[in-house]
């Protein structure tokens, strides 16, 4: 917390300094259907009319490889979906699967794609209140009747699946810390799902933290602080909670491997997501999902994806994100 600057507080009473942090907000979600997600192809979404420059995009997804099977191949195949941003152009692509018919059930693709906007922080202030610098600094959102805010916590125990009130969009957050426990969010379901074994959903009981941010227009109160974005609209006001990202992690190298996170004890939360595949006893192929506990990020186990009986497979890997990073908040921050 800084001696001077905004200050907002959550439900819970807890004050969020957002004066030297950097919330993410939407800018737009990119269905399915408008990405190209045949061998080889590549789709473009340009950002550069609707972002100020200088402002960093980056771009979600809740499944970030493509896991293909083929009548004609024994085994399988695993392609990253690779997501290119420059200077606010937005690049969706996957690489050419080869031979062999490779087919990628709808059922293991990717809900959507949610383009998020990182505003930049002033390099200077006069060291009192709020100073919004130009190009776009928090809150100067691009969209006023869709910004990002927190909609609902959780703070209970997490037996496998937890039913969440929230929209397809929504930014979901988590702190859990059986690092045993592969996490994914259904966006089908809204249903937050826990894998403690290779497609075996619950078995256990964990302390689960839960923060959803959500796509909705603020609400204005009665009285309190009101500030106008770069579109002219209302963009934040004292009555919301903004999502604010604490430190970018680097996943791991490899399926048992960890990445520490910055500050451990201030209760990290991840976007739970599906990574990538990963086969065992040379015959099942299983999603391997985000897991973590309280002070690194990891892989944890997931559905099955291919069963094609016994050592016909050999016992492989593919996550294609190892070495990127993903957003990490506090929640610290709201709990």
């Amino acid at each position: 917390m800084s001696d001077f600057g905004l200050q907002v507080f959550s439900s819970s009473g807890k004050a969020i300094n957002v004066g030297d942090a950097a919330p993410l907000q939407f800018v737009r979600r990119i269905d399915r259907s408008e990405v190209n997600l045949n061998s080889g192809a590549s789709s473009t979404f340009d950002f550069r009319g609707a972002v100020p420059a200088g402002v960093q995009l980056v771009v979600w997804t809740d499944v970030c490889a493509a896991v293909l099977e083929s009548a004609t191949v024994i085994g399988y195949n695993v392609q990253p979906i690779n997501i290119d941003v420059n200077d606010r152009v937005v690049t969706i692509s996957l690489p050419g699967f080869g031979t062999g018919n490779w087919v990628w059930p709808a059922s293991r693709q990717p809900t959507a794609f949610w383009v998020l906007a990182i505003y930049q922080q002033p390099v200077t202030n006069d060291g009192w209140g709020l100073y919004v610098a130009q190009g776009g600094a928090f809150p100067a959102v691009v969209n006023s009747a869709a910004s990002l805010f927190l909609t609902q916590t959780y703070s209970g125990p997490f037996t496998g699946t937890l039913q969440l009130n929230c929209s397809g969009n929504a930014m979901v957050f988590c702190n859990c810390p059986a690092e045993s426990i592969g996490l994914y969010f259904d966006r089908n379901s809204r249903q937050l799902i826990g894998y403690s074994n290779w497609g075996v959903v619950g078995g256990f009981s964990v302390q689960l933290n839960v923060c959803v941010f959500d796509i909705k227009t603020p609400t204005i109160p009665d009285w309190g602080l009101m500030i106008y974005g770069a579109d002219g609209g209302v963009s934040f006001t004292s009555a919301e909670t903004p999502l604010v990202v604490r430190q970018w992690a680097s996943l791991p190298m490899y399926y048992g491997n960890w990445s520490a996170f910055s500050a451990p004890g201030n209760m990290p939360m991840i976007q739970p997501a599906s990574m990538g595949a990963k086969t065992t006893n040379k015959s099942d192929t299983w999603q391997v999902n985000l897991a973590m506990n309280n002070n690194s990020l990891g892989y944890g186990p997931g559905l099955r994806y291919l069963h094609v009986g016994t050592n016909m497979l050999p016992d492989v890997e593919a996550i294609p994100y190892t070495g990127k990073a993903v957003p990490v908040i506090w929640g610290s921050d709201y709990f």
